[in-house]
């Protein structure tokens, strides 16, 4: 399992040491959709007869890491 671990961890690294801009405008992207998330509060999902509450910063978070991640990819050159 650490194997597995290590590997994954490795071949991260070495993605985001590869593609610099999009790893950077991930991780900003995500950051001010936490921080517009925790100025919003909460949302509730409702769905077949119940109801569950998430927080937004969770939900913006996850759409401004991808929001994020597509501009970084338009930055980033291509790899050969």
């Amino acid at each position: 399992m650490k194997d597995k671990l290590a590997s994954g961890a490795k071949k991260a690294v070495s993605a985001a040491k590869a593609r610099p801009a999009e790893t950077r405008w991930s991780v900003i992207g995500a950051a001010v959709g936490a921080v517009l998330g925790l100025l919003v509060g909460g949302v509730g999902v409702a769905a077949m007869g119940g109801a569950a509450g998430v927080p937004a910063a969770v939900i913006l978070a996850l759409v401004g890491a991808v929001i994020g991640n597509r501009y970084g990819i338009s930055k980033d050159r291509p790899v050969l």
